[in-house]
């Protein structure tokens, strides 16, 4: 009976996982891309499939603790997720620990315990630094801080981003699996995309020139102004803004007819 009652929250635990869509596909498939695309960068064509497929692996590890879920409702995972699996001590350890078993397995030749470190350690700070650029925000600094760091420059699920790193990988590993040269295609895939992470900050900034000009163009003298990207491409954004007794949301589109708030 006990075992039945662990089997039936278990499934009941997966079912509201996939009810609330709390962790979309697209999410791991960017963590995914942009580690493998950080093995072959780091290793190049030398052991093939391998670099790529543990880079892939550990960066997604911070977002193992999606376990949780089993164990704990999704309010509290809220405050649960990206919280000590995101943080920038704990990872770091992480990684050197792999890193070590890596290089006493011999799993990447000669290649030495600094090399094989890096490329494990990016591969943890890459999904940190994706995930602190979205609105959700990560506990980078635990245990020391609780504070959740989130830039809202881009949206958790972005193929502008995750589509070039993919095409790389395409590129690499199928197309021109054989050409000793391949790691190029992986070069200019993270370029692209590392390109439009720093043109989101740029058109953050914009963004939030442009409707902080809509409230003072109402004459609302507000005190503080939180915007954040919806949907994909970075073009469509709403602006929430306190003021001193009310809170107002303006919706912005780089597309459309500016609206007053």
């Amino acid at each position: 009976i006990a075992w039945f009652s662990f089997l039936k929250n278990t499934v009941a635990s997966f079912k509201k996982i996939k009810d609330l869509n709390f962790i979309p596909i697209m999410d791991s498939i960017t963590h995914i891309a942009l580690g493998a695309s950080i093995g072959e960068a780091v290793f190049g064509n030398k052991f093939g499939f391998k670099a790529a497929l543990l880079g892939a692996l550990l960066s997604s590890i911070p977002d193992f603790d999606v376990a949780l879920y089993l164990f704990y409702d999704f309010y509290a995972m809220l405050s649960i997720h990206r919280g000590y699996s995101h943080s920038i001590l704990i990872c770091s350890l992480l990684a050197i620990f792999i890193s070590f078993l890596l290089f006493h397995w011999k799993l990447f030749g000669e290649s030495s315990f600094a090399k094989i470190s890096f490329f494990a350690w990016t591969c943890f700070m890459s999904h940190l630094l994706l995930d602190t650029l979205t609105s959700y925000g990560t506990q980078l600094f635990l245990p020391f801080s609780n504070t959740r760091v989130g830039f809202d420059c881009i949206n958790v699920v972005d193929p502008v981003y995750t589509i070039p790193l993919i095409i790389g990988l395409i590129l690499c590993f199928w197309i021109y699996k054989t050409k000793t040269n391949r790691t190029k295609f992986v070069h200019w895939s993270i370029a692209i995309s590392t390109i439009y992470l720093l043109l989101t900050f740029l058109n953050k900034q914009h963004i939030e020139n442009i409707i902080q000009d809509h409230f003072d163009q109402a004459d609302i003298k507000i005190q503080k102004l939180m915007t954040m990207p919806v949907g994909i491409a970075n073009y469509n954004w709403y602006g929430v803004a306190k003021a001193k007794d009310s809170i107002y949301l303006q919706k912005y589109s780089l597309f459309e007819k500016e609206e007053n708030p």
